[in-house]
């Protein structure tokens, strides 16, 4: 009996203590630099004096440039996760691309190692530039080839 009750009081303790951590760990945090110079980190925005706005750089290509022009293929595997990063990074973009599996299509495994040669997947062709794995980086520099 006095085992429950142990037991019992330490679910209790878990239960109420998990209301009051929870949701701080939910807030949003403000991390700024206040006029001496002392960084802060508030749950509460700087002053209004106080914020500086950054400029962003503008994209080379917009989206309607982007879809209307590219050419994309991408072969792949069902088990890959670069694979399906791949594929979400075009389909981020509305950017039309082909999806072969080359475990399930012999023609497409063909095609890739003609154009390859190598067993590696992700393997893309955008804009007729092949790409070997996942790169953000490159698959951009070829859109805007």
């Amino acid at each position: 009996m006095k085992l429950s009750k142990t037991w019992m009081l330490l679910c209790c303790f878990a239960l109420v203590s998990q209301l009051f951590i929870t949701p701080a760990s939910y807030a949003k945090m403000y991390t700024w630099t206040d006029r001496t110079g002392k960084i802060r980190r508030t749950y509460y925005p700087p002053p209004a004096n106080q914020v500086q706005r950054k400029k962003v750089a503008k994209r080379s290509t917009t989206r309607k440039q982007a879809v209307g022009r590219n050419s994309v293929e991408i072969y792949t595997t069902s088990w890959c996760g670069y694979c399906k990063k791949a594929i979400h990074f075009f389909q981020q973009r509305g950017i039309a691309c082909t999806v072969y599996n080359i475990e399930t299509d012999k023609e497409a495994a063909a095609r890739k190692r003609k154009l390859d040669g190598r067993s590696g997947v992700p393997f893309a062709v955008v804009n007729g530039r092949k790409i070997h794995g996942f790169s953000a980086r490159a698959y951009e520099a070829a859109l805007n080839k």
